[in-house]
């Protein structure tokens, strides 16, 4: 099947999913070369770039469910991975924070990602620079989709 008979807007959505998937086993794999678990690396990844964050925040930038959000922080809370710490802002929400365990297992999966990226920088047509834009504009669309209505 081609793009035209595919239509190139589900296209865009199968290329779209389908890097995910390459992108989850290329940097899995490495992950798993340094002993470091895959499991909610990415997520892990998320809170420490914009750590002290709040689970709402995290469900805006990942696009996932608050109840997906709160599964992941009990078990990286169970992990010792996170803590949440006090909102000041508002009392009835937290904030996580990395704690030492989760920052030392993201210095040693950061190495393993950037080793993924190299293994695929010789193979790019464009600059890296060029694909993050889109890239985010994409999430960004794709964020904004889910919030509107469904469809009929």
């Amino acid at each position: 099947m081609d793009d035209d008979e595919l239509g190139r807007d589900a296209a865009l959505l199968q290329e779209a999913y389908t890097v995910g998937t390459l992108i989850d086993l290329l940097v899995t794999a490495e992950l798993r070369a340094v002993g470091v678990p895959a499991t909610l690396f990415s997520f892990l990844g998320w809170v420490r770039l914009l750590e002290p964050v709040t689970p709402g925040r995290l469900a805006t930038e990942t696009g996932m469910p608050p109840t997906t959000i709160r599964d992941y922080v009990r078990r990286l809370v169970e992990r010792g991975d996170v803590r949440k710490a006090p909102n000041p802002a508002d009392g009835r929400s937290y904030h996580l924070v990395l704690t030492a365990k989760g920052h030392r297992l993201m210095d040693r999966g950061w190495p393993a990602v950037k080793a993924a990226y190299a293994r695929v920088a010789p193979n790019l047509d464009r600059d890296a620079a060029e694909y993050l834009a889109l890239t985010r504009e994409l999430r960004g669309a794709l964020r904004d989709a889910l919030r509107s209505a469904a469809s009929p």
